[in-house]
């Protein structure tokens, strides 16, 4: 475990305190309407702290969207450590992902709808962050994918592809319920998905019966 002096542990503080002032901001204002210093009062720093930090609106965006993947990543890697089955492995990426968007959604709608409007320097960025973590996402479904055919568990198709159809219909599910003002719960949709992924959505003969 690191081990870390007071002023390193206060310092890490401040940062965190600005960061939670600013999602919040961002959260109830929107990006463009938080100003820096409302972002200075809401943590209770002086702007003089702020840019020890940050130097703009456009980096603490950036950090915020940065870690909370690096959150989202680390849960999921997390919960698949504990399957063996490729299937369950899915199942567990899915209802992981969906409880993740869910708790933090205030924050991801922000970044759907308003990310568009971003300098273009920050836009280059992010642009790169985004393509980042989504070559990354689709690299741990390869895996999965690859070790399920491996096992007999999924047919033996293209795993890039399939990682890549999946990929959709997972990110269609939550992007729909972030920006469209759906009351039901997107962890509740889980089973609406994984009904899709692996029964498809024909009626066999055996319900027609």
């Amino acid at each position: 475990m690191e081990k870390i002096g007071r002023r390193e542990r206060e310092k890490r503080a401040r940062r965190q305190e600005i960061l939670d002032a600013a999602e919040k901001l961002f959260a109830q204002k929107g990006f463009f309407k938080t100003t820096l210093a409302e972002i200075a009062a809401a943590s209770e720093f002086g702007m003089g702290t702020i840019y020890q930090f940050f130097s703009s609106k456009d980096e603490i965006y950036f950090t915020l969207f940065t870690e909370k993947t690096e959150q989202l990543f680390s849960l999921i890697e997390n919960t698949l450590s504990r399957f063996d089955s490729s299937l369950d492995k899915l199942k567990a990426l899915v209802t992981t992902a969906f409880g993740f968007f869910e708790e933090h959604r205030d924050f991801f709608k922000i970044f759907i709808s308003g990310r568009s409007g971003f300098e273009p320097i920050a836009n280059e960025d992010l642009g790169l962050k985004i393509i980042q973590f989504y070559e990354r996402y689709i690299k741990m479904l390869q895996n999965i994918i690859n070790e399920g055919i491996n096992r007999q568990e999924i047919r033996p198709l293209n795993p890039e592809e399939i990682a890549h159809g999946l990929a959709g219909m997972i990110n269609a599910f939550i992007f729909q319920w972030l920006l469209k003002p759906i009351e039901r719960s997107l962890k509740s949709m889980d089973q609406d998905l994984l009904t899709i992924l692996f029964e498809g959505i024909a009626i066999s003969h055996e319900e027609n019966a």
